[in-house]
C-alpha cells in the first residue's frame, strides 16, 4: 500500500505564492460579476477567509470575499517554475495536459483552422508549443512576468507580458482565434474582459472558452457532506478561480458580453500529476497511473457518465461533467 508523505499545498515545493490560509486583510467583498447584485448565499469557505457563494438573482457562483489580486498568485519564482517542467522543456517528457491541449486545438480547428491565434493567460506556453506546430500564427499574452519570461525563453514564442486590455491598438481586430483555455474562471471582471476580446477579434473570428464546471465542484462538496466528510482544502481552487460557471451561467455571461454561443461541449478531464504527494515537488509531467489510480478512475468514469447525463438532460450539461467547452462568435 503506497504511503502518502505530503498532504497539504504548504508542504511541497512550488513556484507560486499561494498559501493555505488567508486573513481578512488579504480579501475583498465583491458583488456578482454578471448582474451586479450583492444578494448571495454562501456555499462554502476555504483557505480561511475566502468564500464561495451563489448569486440569488442570476445563480452565478463566484468568490466573495476573494483575494485582492488573485492573478499575482503566479507571479512567482522562475527557477522553481522551470524545475516543475524541465523534462518537458528538454523534450524528455510530455506535459500532463497534452491530451487536453490536442483535443482543444482539434475542436478549434473545426471552426477556424488557420490564422492568428491568441492564447490568453498562456502560462509557460504549454498550449502555444502545440499551436505553433499547426497552421496558426501563435501569440500569447500573460500577466505573470515569470511565466511570460519562461514562455519566451524556453518555448520560443511571441508573448506579451501584460493584461489583455494593455495589448496595443495595432492588435485590434487582428486575431482569428482568441482562446481562454482554463482562464475565464480566473477573470474577476468578465464582462469588461469580453469587451477586450471583441476589440481583438476579427469580425469573423471565434472565441474558445474552456472552464471547470462549477456544478461538478458543488456535486463533489455535497457528496462528501452526505458521506459525513468535509471537502478537502482547495476543492474550489478559490485563491485563483474567482468565478465558477455552469452550462447555463456561462451562456448568460457570454451573451451579456456580446457573444453568440455556437456550440457547448464537454472536454476530457485533466489528469493532474501526483508527484507532490510523494516527493514534495510539483512536477508538470504525468505521474504513473498507479500513483493516483483512484482519482484517475473516478475522473474517467464521471466523464463518461456526464455524456449519458447530457443525453438525459436533452443537451444541457449537468453536474458530472468535469469542464465546459464553448465556441462563440
Amino acid at each position: 500500500m503506497p504511503l502518502n508523505l505530503i498532504h497539504e499545498s504548504a508542504d511541497y515545493e512550488r513556484g507560486g505564492t499561494q498559501k493555505d490560509h488567508y486573513g481578512a486583510d488579504d480579501v475583498v467583498e465583491v458583488p456578482c460579476p454578471l448582474c451586479g447584485s450583492g444578494d448571495r448565499e454562501e456555499l462554502y469557505r476555504e483557505y480561511g477567509a475566502i468564500g464561495i457563494c451563489r448569486c440569488r438573482q442570476c445563480s452565478l457562483m463566484y468568490v466573495s470575499p476573494r483575494l485582492k489580486a488573485p492573478e499575482q498568485v503566479y507571479w512567482g519564482d522562475v527557477e522553481k517554475y522551470v524545475e516543475e517542467s524541465r523534462l518537458i522543456f528538454k523534450g524528455k517528457a510530455a506535459h500532463h495536459r497534452d491530451p487536453n491541449y490536442i483535443e482543444e486545438l482539434d475542436t478549434i480547428a473545426r471552426y477556424k483552422p488557420v490564422g492568428r491565434f491568441l492564447d490568453v493567460g498562456c502560462n509557460m506556453g504549454m498550449l502555444l508549443r502545440h499551436i505553433k506546430t499547426r497552421k496558426w500564427t501563435a501569440v500569447g499574452v500573460e500577466p505573470s512576468p515569470s511565466f511570460a519570461k519562461i514562455a519566451r525563453e524556453w518555448q520560443g514564442v511571441q508573448v506579451y507580458n501584460c493584461f489583455l486590455h494593455e495589448l496595443p491598438a495595432s492588435e485590434e481586430h487582428s486575431f482569428d482565434v482568441v482562446a481562454l483555455s482554463d482562464v475565464f474562471e480566473h477573470i474577476c471582471d468578465p464582462l469588461p474582459f469580453l469587451g477586450e476580446v471583441r476589440r481583438l477579434l476579427r469580425d469573423d473570428g471565434i472565441l474558445y472558452v474552456k472552464v471547470p464546471n462549477g456544478a461538478w465542484n458543488l456535486f463533489k462538496q455535497r457528496a462528501m457532506a452526505a458521506m459525513g466528510r468535509k471537502p478537502s482544502q482547495g476543492i474550489w481552487d478559490s485563491y485563483e478561480h474567482v468565478v465558477h460557471y455552469t452550462d447555463r451561467t456561462l451562456r448568460k455571461m457570454l451573451a451579456a458580453g456580446g457573444f453568440e454561443v455556437v456550440s457547448i461541449s464537454i472536454g476530457k478531464p485533466i489528469q493532474i500529476p501526483s508527484w507532490h504527494h510523494y516527493v514534495g515537488q510539483y512536477y508538470q509531467y504525468p505521474s504513473p497511473w498507479l500513483m493516483d489510480w483512484k482519482h484517475h478512475l473516478v475522473r474517467s468514469v464521471f466523464y463518461r457518465l456526464s455524456q449519458v447525463e447530457r443525453v438525459a438532460r436533452f443537451g444541457a450539461i449537468g453536474a458530472f461533467a468535469p469542464n465546459i467547452v464553448a465556441i462563440a462568435r
